[in-house]
């Protein structure tokens, strides 16, 4: 790599870096906020609690499948918490801030542009693969889920690696290029779906560069072997592991296809539309991808940059449901946009000379970026704001009440607001087991509930289950944005 072209990389790093230093220290009850508090929450406790990897825990009380099916111990058993962990040692290190969370999800994505970069590098050319690079990280969907405090940062980081490395691998044939193929593989195979629908690029690139012959030789086939049941142990294991405690396993069928909405118009708007194409792209980003994808392929790598988009959209449609309720199931695509946008970016300023106006076409290159950016991020800027009066509630409830507690919270079934109070407890209200009346709140107490809280305060106002409260529970503090109450 030459000296100018590394400048030039850092400096595109560092630009992310600075990006995403917009709203860092804001409270942690931004958008989609729900999961990002039950990430959070198992950080913290790491932190605070005895440090289990095997059991990870979150502050909710409440069941995660069924009442018949209860969590006393606040199991909450997802993915391996390899990022709750790291963002645990620095909460023992620094003390308990949600911008160390978010730094640590800054970084790891930020380094995944290191494994682009090279790996676009060797695939085509050192301008395009900084193309990617700054795309990559100036998106504003990524700004912002780049600085969540979840585990898509490590998983874009890890999957990005993992296909690097596998590509080093194949041609270097080395102990240690294997080892490193190895270790990003067997980790991100541990982080989210998505990461297993890549084997199908990585097949496609294992065929292109050692042939269909390499079955029968030895070596090779020997290598291939040992690397798919090292790669497959990790996850393997763990998910025997977590079937011992379904209690604490988050439900997850209804990410297939509930609602039939496979297929539907609905579908195709959303991610498709709304989220591809406005939220992530701003409309304006599409004639830049779409070129991207139009240009030849190269020899070396073939069409496997085509096959990984291939393989988003196969993994889109198996998720169906998941991807279309929430939008961060769409992050995986940020690096393929990056990717297209960099080769459609790079024929339009260099190829395009032979056919076109090169006046026009750095014109067309400037509006096209400038208003996909501006229209994306007019898209995205509302995620920063936070919900209304949560931090405020959860504050006076950290600072009112002891650190026993058990909190039960009336929003919803959205561990947000139970997160800000830095206490475990019970959350309640709207689509929860403990939905806001007299009997729910009365079950919550007899397992040990002994505070209310609230920012849902019209909901309370003329309700008989505010009459209720009221009438039979005395109010710690209210406000125009919080009611908290002693359930004792």
């Amino acid at each position: 790599m030459k000296k100018k072209t590394g400048i030039i990389l850092i400096l595109i790093i560092l630009l992310g870096f600075g990006l995403r230093f917009y709203k860092l220290n804001i409270p942690l009850a931004d958008h989609h906020s729900w999961r990002q508090a039950d990430t959070a929450a198992v950080a913290r406790n790491f932190a605070e609690e005895n440090f289990d990897f095997l059991r990870p825990r979150i502050d909710n009380l409440a069941p995660l499948h069924a009442p018949d099916l209860p969590n006393p111990q606040r199991l909450f058993l997802a993915e391996p918490p390899i990022y709750n962990s790291i963002v645990a040692v620095f909460y023992r290190l620094f003390g308990v801030k949600e911008s160390l969370a978010r730094l640590v999800s800054v970084f790891f994505y930020l380094g995944s542009g290191f494994f682009l970069f090279f790996l676009l590098k060797d695939a085509f050319s050192e301008s395009m693969a900084l193309w990617a690079v700054f795309y990559l990280v100036i998106l504003p969907f990524g700004v912002f889920y780049s600085r969540a405090v979840l585990p898509e940062s490590l998983m874009i980081f890890v999957s990005s690696g993992m296909l690097f490395t596998f590509s080093r691998w194949l041609e270097k044939k080395s102990l240690f290029s294997f080892l490193t193929a190895t270790v990003f593989a067997a980790l991100a195979l541990t982080q989210k779906a998505f990461p297993f629908f890549l084997g199908l690029p990585m097949a496609y690139l294992l065929l292109k560069k050692w042939g269909v012959s390499f079955l029968t030789q030895k070596k090779k086939a020997i290598s291939l072997l040992v690397y798919l049941v090292l790669i497959s142990a990790p996850i393997f294991f763990w998910r025997q592991w977590i079937h011992n405690f379904p209690q604490g396993i988050p439900p997850f069928d209804w990410l297939f296809n509930q609602g039939g909405i496979r297929f539907r118009p609905a579908f195709f708007r959303w991610i498709f539309f709304e989220r591809i194409g406005k939220l992530i792209l701003g409309i304006w980003g599409l004639p830049l991808f779409c070129l991207g994808l139009a240009v030849k392929v190269r020899r070396k790598f073939g069409w496997f940059f085509h096959l990984w988009l291939i393989a988003f959209l196969i993994y889109v449609f198996v998720l169906a449901s998941g991807n279309v309720t929430h939008d961060y199931y769409q992050i995986p695509f940020l690096p393929l946009a990056a990717i297209f946008l960099a080769r459609g970016t790079d024929w339009l300023l260099k190829a395009s000379g032979q056919s076109f106006s090169r006046i026009i076409s750095y014109l067309l290159f400037f509006i096209c970026s400038v208003f996909m950016l501006a229209f994306s991020w007019y898209q995205v800027r509302d995620f920063y704001f936070i919900q209304g009066g949560v931090d405020l509630a959860g504050r006076a409830v950290d600072l009112l009440t002891p650190k026993e507690a058990l909190v039960l919270t009336g929003d919803s079934n959205d561990a947000t607001l139970l997160y800000n109070c830095h206490r475990h407890g019970f959350t309640g209200g709207y689509a929860s087991y403990f939905p806001n009346d007299p009997e729910s709140l009365e079950r919550a107490r007899s397992q040990g509930a002994s505070v209310y809280v609230t920012t849902k305060i019209s909901e309370l106002e003329f309700s008989e289950f505010g009459r209720y409260l009221r009438e039979n529970y005395q109010l710690i503090q209210g406000s125009n944005q919080y009611l908290i109450f002693d359930l004792r």
